[in-house]
């Protein structure tokens, strides 16, 4: 309670402990406080103070009204906050999506948004849930319930993802001529609310508040993988899938794999790292991820002595440390970077040792050597050819001519033969 009553403060000096304590689980009775501060509704509420009520007051638009009026029954028909279409749960969910259409006139109303409120007004009041569902939209997920249909990029990051991780299931499903389109699209723009269990639910949203801004929603991809590799990823239930129908038949019924399991799954999902062509985030909580998490102490005393009032010491420069890139985005833009762009290779050459360029260079070197001395060998073979004596024999001699018994014949046969011969040789 004394981190919640001084929250930026305590957010700055013990950010890794309250990462720590959401990957545990936020207690149920602290998260009507704690998903508004971790996603920052709560400023937004006191920056914007009654601006949900002068919304909810107006009347909103026909065609938006008629639309949500349409939707109420199917968020959650067996809970007992939605059973009744005039009890408070329905009409606290019509009140608090009739206000985004008016605060979002442009962007209006989408149908995930429905169960992504009715999770929020289960677990705190209508004001928070509005401010909650607004930092959703707008900084978690900005561009999902938009005609942007940012989605359509994300599906494609799952597909890429998918063949790092689960090279087999994504064998499968490219086999089959099943999209992550078809089945992660109700996923993540619902936030799972229709497929995980309600208490595994609650857990993977306490991440996804904790996470969400800073890296997107690549909590909504790790738990997309480790349920597809729940459901496809033993070869005996790729047997049980052999069309398309039926793999998307298991990937829509997900749910079961996920039954009694709460600690196990938020377990997968924090453990796996899941990195796609622009980010790198591991969720676990290993020590060389705790030092880079861990804030600075210079920082630290810092704002304590802001506190007290005294000027902060300035922290004496530091070295900027070598960003070290995972080996799977080497490989992945290796074959993306175009290599006879100058640019790149003057920093790929800045990077090499000296040892290494004075190798290239003597191999270089070596080479011209090698291709200089086969130049002179042909030039020489070349100008031996030139002065080649041309050979005397045979084929200077004229056509022999058959020698007869007349002398008078054979003596004119013999002139006629010394003659060629001879201007042949001159």
């Amino acid at each position: 309670m004394q981190a919640l009553t001084n929250w930026d403060s305590y957010w700055v000096l013990m950010s890794l402990q309250v990462k720590l304590q959401c990957q545990k689980g936020i207690p149920a009775s602290l998260r009507a406080k704690c998903w508004p501060l971790l996603c920052g509704a709560s400023e937004r509420m006191r920056q914007n103070e009654n601006l949900y009520e002068s919304l909810d007051s107006q009347p909103g638009l026909q065609s938006w009204v008629d639309i949500i009026e349409r939707d109420l029954d199917r968020q959650f028909p067996f809970h007992e906050m939605f059973l009744s279409k005039d009890g408070h749960g329905q009409r606290g969910l019509f009140r608090v999506l009739k206000a985004y259409t008016q605060f979002q006139p442009e962007e209006g109303y989408c149908q995930a948004q429905g169960p992504v409120a009715a999770v929020l007004l289960m677990n705190m009041p209508a004001e928070e849930a509005f401010w909650c569902l607004v930092q959703i939209s707008e900084q978690y997920l900005p561009g999902y319930y938009s005609p942007l249909l940012v989605i359509l990029f994300d599906a494609a990051i799952l597909s890429w993802v998918l063949k790092k991780t689960c090279p087999a299931a994504h064998k499968h499903l490219q086999q089959h001529g099943v999209e992550p389109l078809m089945f992660a699209t109700d996923w993540l723009m619902c936030l799972f609310t229709r497929h995980l269990p309600f208490n595994t639910l609650l857990r993977v949203w306490d991440l996804f508040f904790c996470y969400g801004v800073s890296i997107r929603c690549c909590v909504l991809l790790q738990v997309a993988v480790v349920l597809v590799r729940r459901v496809l990823g033993r070869a005996e239930q790729r047997k049980q899938c052999p069309g398309q129908m039926e793999t998307l038949e298991s990937l829509r019924g997900v749910r079961e794999h996920v039954q009694e399991e709460e600690e196990t799954f938020i377990a997968e999902v924090t453990l796996k790292r899941v990195s796609t062509p622009c980010l790198f985030i591991p969720l676990t909580d290993d020590a060389g991820e705790r030092q880079e998490q861990q804030p600075d102490a210079s920082k630290r005393f810092g704002l304590f002595r802001k506190l007290k009032g005294e000027q902060p010491k300035k922290a004496k420069p530091k070295k900027k440390p070598k960003m070290q890139v995972p080996k799977i985005l080497i490989q992945d833009f290796s074959d993306v970077m175009p290599a006879d762009e100058p640019a790149v290779q003057e920093d790929a050459e800045e990077k090499l040792s000296s040892r290494e360029r004075r190798r290239r260079r003597r191999e270089q070197e070596r080479k011209e050597k090698e291709e200089e001395k086969l130049r002179k060998k042909k030039e020489k073979e070349q100008e031996r050819e030139r002065r080649k004596p041309q050979t005397r024999g045979k084929s200077f001699q004229g056509p022999k001519e058959k020698v007869t018994d007349d002398p008078a014949k054979t003596v004119s046969q013999i002139t006629r033969n010394s003659v060629s011969y001879a201007e042949s040789y001159f």
